[in-house]
This record gives structure tokens, sequence and C-alpha cells, in this order.
């Protein structure tokens, strides 16, 4: 849940599962979670270009940097918001894109009135866990231009995101084929994956984000090889319930942790791929880290798998 207040702006702290946040777009109100470091090859190499980038700002000539700074580059998110960046934020939040498609950095700085089109592309998935994407040919979409392709799959409802959204690629310069691309996840048949597109055009404008959902008609997902918490819900008493992926046949008690406290016992509900997981003298509640040790079941996980509890 995010809530942006319409009266206020001097907010801090939390009110039970309440906090009180901000960020570039100003304040608001979020529900309470501790963040998880998954530490992911895209997530990695988020951070090394951010790193890159913050770095090279501090490198710029002081002419160039007083041009940025004078830019008034605006930026939108996603839910349509502006706001007008700093110096240093255009300069970042122009190339990081681009420096993480191996793209020629852009020193001058972009107009903030310019706006670039990003037609929604063509997506039709080719199995559980592959999509050909075709892009129009928007001016984006050419040598030293990029886009950015994230995506999650949604809910029956297709209201919120079953598995969270996560970074599929980047690719430069796509062209007008449909091509492939490999989701980090399995869709199941009938459900639904929702794509995410930011694009970069060769002078370091940048689009707004499109949104395209996609189907699975009939493709089965391949056979895992070893279990994946796929959701764990807190029941408001001294248990919670974890969601596989696929049917598992056994929780070693002790193998699960939440906020520091082991289960005392587990037991599969109806379907063998949701479990019933007990605490002694310990509340679940939303918000806490869960953990899940690499030999808890049966078939085996190949790693430790830890989260938070929705």
């Amino acid at each position: 849940m995010k809530f942006k207040p319409l009266l206020g702006s001097d907010l801090s702290g939390h009110l039970g599962g309440i906090v009180a946040s901000h960020n570039t777009y100003g304040p608001y109100l979020r529900q309470r979670v501790r963040p998880v470091n998954a530490k992911s090859t895209p997530q990695q190499a988020q951070r090394a270009a951010v790193a890159l980038i913050a770095k090279l700002w501090s490198q710029l000539d002081p002419t160039v940097r007083s041009a940025w700074i004078a830019a008034s580059v605006v930026k939108t998110s996603r839910k349509g918001d502006k706001v007008t960046l700093t110096g240093q934020a255009a300069w970042m939040y122009v190339n990081i894109l681009r420096q993480r498609a191996g793209l020629a950095l852009v020193t001058a700085p972009p107009s903030g009135s310019s706006t670039i089109t990003l037609t929604a592309p063509v997506v039709t998935l080719t199995s559980a866990t592959a999509a050909n994407i075709q892009f129009a040919g928007d001016s984006w979409n050419a040598p030293q231009g990029a886009v950015a392709i994230s995506g999650g799959l949604l809910t029956s409802s297709g209201k919120s995101y079953l598995v969270p959204p996560r970074a599929v690629e980047i690719h430069a310069n796509p062209g007008t084929v449909p091509y492939s691309v490999m989701l980090p996840f399995a869709v199941p048949i009938n459900a639904r994956v929702r794509l995410q597109f930011h694009a970069t055009d060769p002078d370091g404008y940048q689009t707004t984000y499109k949104t395209v959902d996609a189907l699975n008609p009939s493709y089965p997902p391949p056979a895992p090889t070893a279990p994946t918490v796929l959701r764990v819900t807190s029941t408001g008493s001294d248990m919670m319930i974890m969601e596989f992926d696929i049917p598992v046949t056994g929780i070693s008690v002790g193998s699960i942790h939440a906020n520091a406290a082991a289960n005392t016992n587990a037991a599969p509900t109806a379907d063998p791929r949701v479990w019933q997981i007990d605490f002694a003298a310990y509340t679940p509640g939303p918000g806490d880290a869960w953990t899940i040790a690499a030999a808890a079941t049966s078939p085996t996980p190949n790693t430790a798998q830890h989260g938070v509890i929705l």
C-alpha cells in the first residue's frame, strides 16, 4: 500500500504498520516492510552502474556540470508524477540506463521539455518462460537507443503481483523484428504476466513507462527441479502460510525462521504446494523477515531462500 497525502509535507517515522516516507516526487505513506537484499545479477549490475555514474559526475568539467544544473530535466514516475531534477540527479537519471545498455554516455543535457514516444510493443508468450516482443519504429529504437524491460506474474485478479516485478533484460536498438526474451519466472497456463518498458533515445531523452499484459494460453511450465517459495502470508496467530511453486513432501522442524524464531511444526494443506508453518509463542506479522534453510524441504532447494511476510 502506498498513499500520497494531500495535506502536510513534513512527515516522518512510523505508526504501527504504516511508515511516512518520501522520494523524488514528495512525501507518501506506505506499508512497513523489511528490506530484502536479493543480490541478484541485475541488482548488482544496477548498483555498479549507479556507483560509476555518480563517480563520473565529480569528474565532469565544471562548465558541463553547470549545464546539467541549469537544464531543468523533468522526470516522470510510473504513476505519472513529474519532478524537475537537480543537475547530478539529471546526469544519473539520463546515463545509468545508457551505461547498463553499453551505450555512449550523454554529456550534453537534454531539454527538460522534450518527450519521446514508446509505442506499446506486441508481446506473445511462446512458452511458460519465454516471450516474443515486437517494438515499433519509434525514435528511440535506433542506434544508441535502448529499452529496459521488467515484469512480474499477476494474481488471478490482475490487480497485484504474485511474483514481484523483476528485471528481464536491457536491449540496445532492438529493431522492429520480433525477438525472444527469457522470463525470470514461469507463467502458469491461463495466467498473465505484466511487462514494463522504459526506453532512452540516442540524445538521452527518456520515455514514460509503458505496461503490457500477456496471457499464457496453454504452455505448461517446465518441471522445477527444486521448490521456490512464491509467497508467505501471516494468519494473525502463531502461524504463517508458505506457498511453493511445486508440491513439497516435507519441511523439517527448526528449518524456517521468522524474525529469528524457529518453526516448531509444519503441515501441508489440501494443496501440497501450500504449507502451514507453526511457531511457539510467536506471531508472525506483515513485514517480518523469513528464511528457509537450503535443505528444509523435499525435494531439496538449491539454495536458502528469504523474503518478507505479506
